[in-house]
């Protein structure tokens, strides 16, 4: 089984499948050459591939003897003229946006999912059979859970004043459906809570976007504001924090593990929103006018269990469990989609 990761050119891509190679190895496809940058040095199990384009990488994949390629983004159809290759999805993220169900997982041989309801919404969309997907867990998650990453150290790195209760404050990127509330409402929440730690870490297109928006989270900012828009790996982050604001993004569900209270934010009206891109607010208190924010944060600041009851149940419906084993149950999966293709 020789594996490859394609990226193309989305770093933040890296946290999902990281885990996953350093157990398969194989090697990462990439059209950008600071991607070591963000690997770190040391010795590794795998290789980086660059490619300029689409068109290199296309002329000269069957040198690479690749026989499985993973996507945690939707490409498939840049490959599939390629014979006897074997496509495996991985997403990367859970969000309910209608993203994570594109037509073209039709396509795909295998889709690993991180628990049952995503498993069970993709069936139900008929976008695949119920052998083609292999409910995994979350390797991005539970690897970090079962890392010897410092809490007490990290926050020190960045700053944190410890005799503060610290804010995460995650947007989504500025997507068609306007779920974004970082244009909206990340000035006033740097103005509502500055007698707070803030940490900042808007998805990373929201740099590529919208600029000038940081830029004027910078100007605002406090002394205990601390803003990281390159950032490409956000756990960290929820490890400091004691409770997290956030839109209609996947990394709402990536919090549960954390056991935290969760404030959501309304982009837009409520009812112009779908139910199902807002199932994951049941999980916490929604904000709908700017002026709300200091009560709510510090009401659920004060009283973390809250919404306790629902985060378990959502966390339970989301997720496999996290016993440090989901890398392990992805590698096997492949193992029997290769084991199928002997047959």
């Amino acid at each position: 089984m020789n594996v490859g990761f394609f990226i193309a050119d989305s770093f933040h891509y890296l946290p999902t499948i990281l885990p996953l190679i350093r157990t398969t190895g194989g090697s990462i496809i990439t059209f950008k050459k600071k991607l070591s940058k963000y690997i770190g040095s040391g010795k590794k199990n795998f290789t980086v591939l660059y490619y300029k384009n689409y068109k290199y990488l296309i002329e000269d994949f069957n040198n690479l003897s690749i026989d499985t390629l993973i996507h945690p983004s939707f490409s498939i159809n840049y490959f599939r003229k390629i014979d006897g290759l074997k496509h495996v999805q991985i997403f990367h993220g859970t969000s309910d946006k209608p993203f994570n169900y594109h037509k073209s997982l039709r396509n795909y041989d295998l889709i690993t999912v991180p628990g049952p309801r995503m498993k069970e919404e993709i069936i139900e969309k008929e976008l695949s059979v119920p052998d083609r997907i292999a409910v995994i867990g979350y390797p991005k998650i539970d690897s970090f859970l079962h890392s010897d990453f410092d809490r007490m150290a990290f926050g020190h790195k960045i700053g944190i004043d410890t005799s503060k209760k610290t804010v995460l404050f995650s947007p989504t990127w500025v997507d068609p459906n306007k779920y974004s509330s970082f244009p909206g409402y990340g000035i006033q929440i740097l103005r509502s809570l500055r007698n707070y730690n803030v940490i900042v870490k808007p998805h990373v297109d929201i740099l590529r976007q919208r600029p000038w928006e940081i830029l004027k989270a910078y100007i605002i900012k406090g002394k205990n504001c601390f803003i990281f828009p390159r950032s490409i790996d956000i756990l960290p982050f929820m490890a400091v924090s004691d409770l997290m604001i956030t839109d209609i993004s996947s990394v709402s569900h990536e919090y549960l593990p954390f056991d935290k209270p969760i404030v959501f934010i309304s982009p837009k009206p409520k009812d112009k929103i779908p139910k199902e891109h807002r199932w994951i607010w049941r999980c916490g208190d929604v904000i709908e006018n700017k002026c709300d924010i200091l009560d709510v944060v510090k009401k659920n600041l004060d009283n973390p269990e809250m919404s306790k009851i629902e985060r378990e149940s959502a966390l339970k419906q989301i997720f496999y469990d996290f016993d440090g084993k989901s890398a392990a149950r992805f590698k096997a999966a492949l193992t029997d989609l290769m084991d199928k293709k002997v047959e």
